[in-house]
């Protein structure tokens, strides 16, 4: 009896002298993640409905779902150009309630607290209560983040996808020994198939978290979690593509077009050629710097917006994956598979993206995931004896990036304050830029003034669709100097009309430098023929768009 009571003294002094600063703050927060997790729901929704921007975006991608959505819900074209999956959902609420851009934008705010609510099922009692209360409270107010729950471009859609994907891998495939026999879970690998591609379907670079799920199930020695879950991947792909070819009648081939785009050299200019081996070397290192130095320092607060990259920088960020990767592997397998899908997705980001594009939206779906990813790196770093010192300054860090974060979204709801409340009034032109009004202007003219049997051309037929209620053609690139050649790809796509505005090539400066792709076009007919083209309107003074009419 004595020596019982004995052991158990023994065993409390022992576990005592193991717990240390952040032994304690994980037990407060793992007891305590529930109040936090509906705090971040809350500050998710009032941030979002503050930062709320009811404007399309000048880019035209967030209209071009839309307009997609509403081919679908029309007309049953399937999406082809981009992942279908997205406008396909999409489809469904515009069959319901209609053309409905307001509610469209709040889906995105719905999908935004569902990625939330799954990102904190899956890591809840994984990782560090700590760390995972602190990363749900940035996303709750991360400005950059926060701007997709009302847009329709596909990242919230996607946020939700991928913590839902991690909640359900998380639940199922996680045994430390042993695969999950195919008996009785046929249905288990089914679903992650369809996980598979459905992420793959919504955004092309979501195929490859089939890879990072098979290198897992690699280095882990899960060979018939590797051999089932691909055989369930490529039967649902497979059924997938079945009903492309014999419900829709389209190419098997998924994203065809957008990936013959990605091996060029330059996206713009097919004579250039395709990229070479070297070519996507420079391509890795280049988008390294440009999306590890610029935009993951911008997400987190430490850097401002408009800047250059830093070599450093990115170094110190590779620095950072190492040391968590190491410590994934030593200590805790949900944070290596994060890792795992980190590197992966990234890794082929860097590869097929070109350096031009720099859109701090191409990695910002994976920022949940990277930020408790690499603090989790310095969290098991800091538990080492010889640098426990670390364990304050790890909290020292957080507390700037709590406080980085919150300067940055204030700002910017300061900033969007007028617009908001103008917009809420029914001004919906306030804050947008006259070269933007000029073209919607005379969008909706042309759309109103001319045949419905004729086509419409234009630079942005997205944007001019959700204004003018009327599908226009579609004017991307000047394929050929041909005069002859571009009049013929007009009459063949019946298009009798065609707008040419002054859109600047810098959307929030005004310089002498406008997106000219449609002037030069009607330049190469006019060279040769040059009472083919009459003109039939034009609006604005400043910045203005013109109407011209294409005589056959």
């Amino acid at each position: 009896m004595s020596k019982s009571i004995k052991n158990t003294k023994n065993k409390k002094i022992k576990l005592k002298k193991q717990t240390d600063l952040l032994d304690k703050l994980d037990q407060f927060f793992d007891s305590k993640s529930k109040i936090f997790f509906w705090i971040s729901l809350f500050f998710t929704i009032l941030f979002s409905i503050l930062l709320f921007n009811f404007r399309v975006s000048e880019a035209g991608d967030d209209s071009a779902y839309i307009l997609r959505a509403f081919s679908f819900a029309k007309d049953l074209t399937f999406p082809t150009y981009q992942g279908p999956l997205y406008p396909l959902f999409l489809s469904l609420f515009i069959l319901i309630f209609g053309l409905n851009v307001t509610l469209l934008k709040s889906l995105s705010l719905i999908f935004i607290l569902l990625s939330l609510y799954f990102f904190y099922k899956a890591c809840r009692g994984r990782v560090s209560g700590l760390l995972l209360v602190f990363v749900m409270i940035i996303i709750s107010f991360n400005a950059y983040i926060l701007y997709y729950a009302s847009q329709t471009f596909t990242e919230a859609f996607f946020l939700m996808l991928q913590a839902l994907f991690f909640f359900y891998f998380f639940k199922y495939f996680m045994s430390k020994t042993e695969s999950l026999p195919l008996k009785n879970n046929y249905g288990k690998y089914f679903v992650l198939g369809m996980f598979l591609l459905f992420l793959g379907a919504t955004r092309s670079i979501g195929f490859g978290v089939f890879v990072a799920v098979s290198l897992f199930f690699i280095l882990t020695f899960k060979w018939k979690n590797l051999i089932y879950t691909t055989a369930s991947f490529f039967i649902n792909y497979g059924i997938f593509i079945s009903i492309k070819k014999y419900i829709f009648h389209l190419s098997s081939i998924q994203f065809a077009t957008q990936f013959k785009t990605l091996l060029l050299k330059d996206s713009f200019n097919a004579a250039k050629g395709n990229e070479d081996f070297m070519g996507y070397i420079h391509r890795f290192f280049g988008n390294s710097n440009l999306y590890l130095s610029k935009h993951l320092y911008k997400f987190i607060g430490f850097r401002p917006e408009i800047l250059d990259v830093k070599i450093v920088l990115t170094i110190l960020i590779y620095i950072l994956f190492f040391v968590a990767i190491y410590f994934a592997f030593k200590k805790n397998r949900y944070l290596l598979f994060t890792g795992i899908y980190i590197a992966v997705l990234l890794g082929m980001s860097f590869v097929i993206l070109q350096t031009r594009w720099d859109q701090d939206r191409l990695i910002l779906v994976y920022f949940p995931l990277i930020l408790l990813f690499f603090l989790s790196g310095i969290y098991y770093l800091s538990k080492l004896k010889s640098l426990k010192i670390l364990q304050g300054l790890l909290l020292i860090l957080l507390f700037i990036m709590f406080f980085t974060n919150l300067k940055v979204t204030v700002n910017k709801v300061k900033a969007n304050d007028e617009l908001l409340m103008n917009n809420l009034a029914g001004h919906p032109f306030y804050g947008i830029t006259t070269d933007q009004i000029n073209y919607i202007k005379m969008s909706k003219w042309a759309a109103e003034n001319t045949p419905d049997s004729v086509n419409i051309a234009c630079r942005k037929p997205s944007i001019s669709f959700i204004y003018a209620k009327r599908k226009f053609y579609g004017i991307y690139r000047v394929s050929t100097e041909d005069s002859d050649d571009l009049l013929q790809k007009l009459k063949d796509n019946n298009v009798r009309y065609v707008i040419m505005a002054s859109l600047r090539k810098y959307p929030n400066k005004k310089t002498e430098y406008t997106i000219n792709t449609v002037k030069k076009y009607l330049y190469f007919i006019q060279k040769k023929y040059p009472k083919k083209i009459r003109t039939v309107k034009s609006i604005g003074s400043d910045e203005p768009a013109y109407l011209f009419e294409i005589i056959y």
